[in-house]
């Protein structure tokens, strides 16, 4: 039965969602909200040991001098034993920076972030920098720092959103006059005459009465032409050289990294290697490795490693792996080393793959303020470092039992398949210990010093250069991860949420029900976790929050997006067209009724068992509940029983037990329940 909506199914205010959060914690609502922002920048204030220190400076690429400046008292301390002194009031922090509800506040962000981007690096202190760039933006320098400290605080594109008051109008203008307004952008503003904004709107006016059209107001004009990109608008008024000077980059060039985390470059590889599965160690194919690499010190960033082809998630997976510390990871695998390097990059060179070029990936890295640089056509030398870099580890792989070697002449005779020996988490295992003992070790002749060295001078200087500092640390690595999820936008109807014929629906979605936006039905950003499809993550645009919303139905399995893929061909091979959701899911369970009948084990079988066993440990998990309680309910296709074998006051109308003479909640005795569990 379809679901009633909140307010007859209509709001075009949009929903207001403080009250019905309030009761969060009562509905079991998982929300993943804004954690508190931890800053090792010096004069920052941290906590340790229960007392507030100040960072005086870095010492080591891991570590800073803090001082307690009520008692003098001064001490070195890892990072990694630091805490924000006082947690944010999230409800303060959404209010000051929203989200970006539509293009033109997009646009907008855009505009400040490239304004203030070249001031994010300098050290504090430096008005006259941020006075001038400030005169040349047309704006104050007030203005200035407060966008600063905006992005500072937040460290999302989201935090320089322009704060809207009461109700946002829809801005739509005629399409003729749209025509005019970019017409006028293009061959009158973008030019080397350098007309003058005024001189661009009197234009647009003078076209549409020519046209016979009603003028736009002066600041529908002056928004569109602020959605210009700084760099391409000086490109094209001013030249590209100025262009490159001022922003550091112009299309079809890749500069040199000048600090840590500068410039990253980023590809795949198929390695030259068979794995084997975990349990029978028999051949399962070969894995797909993804890699990162900062130009500037040539230190990894990070990587994954999968069974999985190459994808917009994937790429996502090894971000976050390079944003990140390193350190619990190499207590994991047991590996002693250090691998001190965390933060977000300025800029990523990738090449013109569909991974690369994916709008999840476009916007995610919008969000934390990153540029996204792809290499030329045909031009290879243009990703020089990453691809030295996957050489270098080719030729290890290379000298590994199970080797495929770069090609068939090289192998030879040699049977990779019989001779190979590593499961994928021994190949993981493998790589760290290599990138972090051997290869960030051993000099660089790109350098001519070892690529660690070269990030230890980046971060605390040397006698020649002054270093940048320890990098700014993710604040919220749970919402860091969602946002590196694919995404969708989606309504939300009386059923829910819908993705691939997928229903979701929780509560907290409630009042979004046919929620309407202008004259349409408004649209919110949905992202899932493609190793786990059981429950999608919804953007509340108004609180910047996630939320997370589970199956409409709960007794279905939680599955993979492969999986679904799989059991969606399994159906269109039998010539059924069109699945439902119950008929797609029923599918599955009868492909592993199939593969749990079949005797014989193939590598394609061995391969999927460890792609299931890999996606189980980078799934991310549900969110603590608020309720404990209602984490008894199991959507895994399992019965959840919950006995009470107390003896409660008799109530009306109970029959008795067959267990005696007194009355109780359920008519099983001890026996029945017991044998009845060992038989389900």
């Amino acid at each position: 039965m379809p679901l009633a909506s909140g307010r007859n199914g209509q709001d075009h205010r949009g929903p207001r969602l403080s009250a019905h959060h309030e009761h969060r914690a009562a509905d079991g609502v998982r929300g993943v909200r804004m954690a508190a922002k931890l800053s090792y920048r010096p004069k920052s204030k941290v906590l340790h040991r229960d007392r507030v220190w100040t960072i005086v400076r870095a010492v080591t690429p891991t570590s800073v001098l803090i001082e307690d400046t009520t008692t003098g008292e001064t001490d070195v301390v890892n990072v990694t034993d630091l805490q924000s002194p006082e947690p944010k009031k999230v409800e303060a922090a959404r209010r000051s920076s929203p989200r970006p509800k539509d293009e033109q506040s997009l646009a907008e962000a855009k505009r400040r972030m490239e304004i203030i981007k070249p001031l994010l690096d300098l050290p504090e202190g430096r008005t006259e920098a941020v006075e001038a760039a400030a005169k040349s933006a047309g704006i104050s320098t007030a203005t200035l720092f407060r966008w600063i400290k905006l992005y500072r605080d937040g460290g999302q594109l989201s935090y320089l959103a322009p704060l809207r008051r009461g109700r946002a109008m829809p801005s739509r203008l005629d399409a003729k006059v749209e025509t005019i307004i970019q017409s006028v952008i293009d061959e009158y503003y973008l030019t080397r005459q350098q007309r003058s904004g005024t001189k661009a709107i009197e234009e647009v006016e003078r076209r549409c009465r020519t046209a016979g059209l009603k003028p736009p107001h002066a600041n529908s004009i002056r928004k569109r032409l602020r959605a210009v990109h700084p760099r391409d608008a000086l490109a094209k008024r001013r030249g590209r050289k100025e262009a490159r000077d001022k922003h550091g980059e112009v299309k079809g060039e890749f500069p040199e990294g000048r600090w840590p985390l500068d410039v990253v470059q980023i590809d795949h590889t198929l390695l030259d290697l068979i794995l084997v599965d975990e349990e029978f160690r028999q051949p399962i194919g070969r894995p797909w490795l993804t890699l990162a690499i900062d130009v500037f010190s040539r230190m990894v960033v990070g990587y994954h490693i999968s069974l999985d082809a190459p994808s917009a998630f994937g790429v996502g997976l090894c971000l976050c792996h390079a944003f990140l510390p390193k350190e619990a990871e190499l207590d994991r695998l047991g590996i002693k080393g250090e691998w001190p390097v965390w933060g977000i990059m300025t800029k990523i060179h990738a090449d013109n793959g569909k991974d690369f070029r994916s709008a999840t990936l476009k916007r995610s890295c919008e969000e934390y303020g990153i540029d996204i640089q792809w290499r030329p056509v045909r031009t290879p030398h243009f990703g020089g470092h990453i691809e030295r870099l996957m050489g270098t580890v080719a030729k290890e792989i290379h000298a590994l039992p199970g080797t495929t070697f770069a090609n068939p002449k090289q192998r030879g005779e040699y049977d990779s398949d019989a001779r190979s020996i590593m499961t994928l988490p021994e190949i993981r295992r493998w790589l760290v210990q290599f990138i972090v003992g051997v290869y960030h070790k051993r000099e660089h002749r790109g350098i001519g010093m070892p690529p660690i060295e070269r990030w230890r001078e980046g971060i605390l200087g040397n006698g020649r250069q002054k270093g940048i500092g320890l990098p700014e640390p993710v604040s919220d690595p749970r919402r860091l991860r969602i946002d590196f999820l694919p995404f969708e936008e989606r309504t939300v109807q009386r059923d829910g949420i819908v993705w691939d014929k997928v229903a979701y629906y929780g509560d907290v979605i409630r009042p979004w029900i046919n929620v309407s936006h202008g004259r349409q039905k408004r649209k919110f950003v949905v992202r899932r976790d493609p190793t786990d499809i059981s429950r999608v993550y919804v953007l509340d645009p108004d609180q910047n929050e996630y939320f997370e919303v589970p199956y409409r139905d709960l007794t279905k399995p939680s599955i993979s997006i492969w999986e679904y893929r799989a059991a969606e061909k399994f159906l269109s091979d039998r010539g059924i067209k069109g699945a439902n959701e119950d008929e797609i899911f029923e599918a599955r369970q009868e492909m592993l009724r199939i593969e749990e009948e079949a005797q014989k084990e193939t590598k394609r079988k061995r391969r999927n068992r460890e792609r299931k066993k890999h996606h189980a440990e980078i799934t991310l998990p549900p969110a603590p509940s608020p309720d404990p309680a209602l984490d008894d309910r199991r959507n895994d296709g399992h019965l959840s029983l919950v006995v009470d074998n107390t003896t409660p006051a008799a109530k009306p109308g109970r029959g008795k037990s067959r267990g005696g003479d007194s009355d109780f909640d359920f008519d099983f005795n001890e026996h029945d329940v017991k044998t009845g569990v060992e038989e389900w």
